[in-house]
């Protein structure tokens, strides 16, 4: 960069961040193959469609109950790496992965974004005058809700995952029972389509991270995630948002959670990309560290495109 930059004074718990930050990029792996995926739900969901994407269809993926169970099983050596939903275009973040992500330290190493169809499913031989009641995520629900409108008489049941409801559906043998879940967790669970594209807007899609225990380093990494905290005085965050303008930067989200055990305190989530020269980085880390309270760099990975 050509401005001149007044030298940036750290803190102690400052320094000790910059030097977790230097270990952290000295340290990058290569990417593991032929490892083992971790995700949520059961065969037919949206992660799990998400981790064949992203890896390979000839991949393992490995079905867990909930998001936790992903990162129990990464950080704990079970899987190499887990596919989570962490946001969507309709209902937003989803935050229990960020405060899942605070809790076990996981390095994000890539994204990809699926365009999300939601399907009404039902038993073979049922038909929408059938259904009393829909199981799905509140997610699915949520995502649908124009077409529910039209039947406010059904019973909406909320479920952990629409592939696991789905596998609920067809286990059950009801007709008067349907899920909202994918076309793909219809073909495997043995259940009929009984409206199709059900989600209220064409423009669906939900983004997935790819976490692991360790950073990497891939090609064409030009997305960087961070979590901070502010100090609690006038212009923080102004001032943290500052130095991202000086260093020509584009920040493609900023999330806020509040901080277990505070009263009105938040910490910050937030991911950039734009930065051309790699050799810059540790300067710009050491200006954002300055201007935190605690610091941690969560990953430099690809940015995703979106799969339909």
């Amino acid at each position: 960069m050509s401005q001149s930059r007044s030298p940036i004074i750290l803190t102690h718990e400052q320094q000790q961040s910059m030097m977790r930050f230097e270990r952290t990029r000295s340290q990058m792996r290569s990417p593991h193959s032929g490892g083992a995926i971790a995700y949520a739900g059961t065969s037919g969901s949206y992660a799990e469609e998400a981790a064949l994407r992203f890896f390979g269809t000839d991949s393992l993926c490995i079905a867990h109950k909930t998001f936790e169970d992903v990162f129990k099983s990464i950080t704990g050596g079970g899987c190499d790496y887990g596919v989570l939903p962490i946001e969507n275009t309709s209902t937003g973040s989803i935050t229990a992965v960020y405060d899942l992500l605070v809790k076990y330290r996981a390095a994000i190493v890539g994204e990809i974004s699926i365009a999300i169809r939601h399907c009404l499913l039902g038993n073979q031989g049922a038909s929408l005058t059938d259904i009393q009641s829909v199981y799905s995520h509140e997610q699915g629900f949520a995502q649908s809700q124009a077409f529910l409108s039209q039947y406010p008489q059904w019973l909406h049941v909320a479920y952990h995952n629409t592939a696991v409801a789905a596998k609920m559906v067809h286990a059950s043998g009801d007709r008067h029972k349907a899920a909202i879940a994918s076309r793909r967790a219809a073909k495997i669970h043995g259940l009929q389509i009984l409206a199709a594209d059900i989600n209220s807007s064409d423009l669906n899609t939900t983004r997935f991270v790819v976490v692991s225990r360790e950073a990497e380093r891939r090609p064409y990494c030009n997305k960087i995630s961070l979590m901070f905290q502010l100090p609690h005085t006038e212009g923080a965050l102004y001032h943290l948002l500052g130095i991202f303008n000086t260093y020509h930067l584009n920040m493609t989200k900023i999330e806020s959670r509040p901080i277990p055990g505070t009263q009105w305190r938040y910490r910050f989530f937030l991911d950039f990309i734009g930065l051309e020269d790699e050799s810059e980085l540790p300067e710009l880390m050491r200006q954002v560290m300055g201007a935190t309270q605690s610091f941690y760099f969560l990953g430099n990975y690809p940015a995703n495109t979106i799969v339909h």
